[in-house]
């Protein structure tokens, strides 16, 4: 069988990435701020700590995206978090024509979604099924879901901006190991665990559109709710 993996960094292209980040991380943690604990609670006139706000920032700069918020749940969490502020309950979901991850799928029966697939793989069927069906969001994981998976990511989500299909990536298994995720490809929003980035387990991270990052914070109230500093 004829394989087609992502194009992983070389190593140098990836301490360049690392070290990127790191640079991004002391523009926003200036001086001892980066050696600081953090701060716990809703800081007044935000709702939400300060260091969580700031490790946002880093993150929306980092990926070259609009903002970015963390989450409970790591990436199963923020592909819940992005899923609910892309879709309401009992809306039509496009994937790819492939075994759905089981974490994934239980996020989509949790919502009562109607699943559509296309195949990612031929991008004119993909058109063809996105006119006829009219999907309301699409997810696309980024890492392959079949060894036989051929699609270049960018060019599912132009097809899918075209037709004005709003999409989320999972970038789980690929941020950081490939040159660009889906927000700096096309996609309205990217998720992915911050322990893929060496974070702290549990945490999730959704970077993307500004205006969907806004409908996601609408659901974080609460502080418990939230990523504590």
């Amino acid at each position: 069988m004829k394989t087609f993996p992502l194009q992983s960094l070389t190593l140098a292209e990836a301490q360049q990435k690392q070290f990127a980040l790191v640079d991004t991380i002391c523009r926003h943690f200036p001086g001892s701020e980066f050696l600081a604990g953090g701060d716990l609670g809703l800081t007044p006139g935000l709702n939400q700590p300060r260091i969580t706000q700031w490790v946002e920032q880093v993150l929306a700069d980092a990926f070259h995206a609009q903002a970015a918020a963390l989450v409970q749940g790591a990436g199963t969490g923020a592909i819940r978090a992005g899923l609910a502020a892309l879709l309401k309950p009992g809306q039509r979901l496009l994937v790819h024509d492939a075994p759905v991850y089981p974490t994934t799928r239980v996020i989509i029966e949790q919502m009562g979604l109607t699943l559509i697939t296309a195949d990612f793989n031929d991008l004119s069927a993909l058109k063809q099924v996105v006119d006829e069906q009219q999907p309301d969001a699409a997810l696309v994981q980024h890492t392959r879901q079949q060894p036989q998976d051929s699609y270049v990511l960018a060019d599912v989500l132009a097809t899918l901006r075209a037709a004005g299909v709003p999409a989320l990536t999972d970038d789980n298994y690929a941020v950081m190991k490939v040159a660009r995720i889906g927000c700096e490809c096309g996609a309205n929003v990217s998720t992915f665990s911050c322990f893929k980035l060496f974070g702290p387990e549990g945490v999730g991270a959704v970077v993307g559109d500004a205006d969907v990052i806004s409908r996601i914070r609408a659901t974080l109230y609460s502080g418990g709710s939230q990523i504590q500093g």
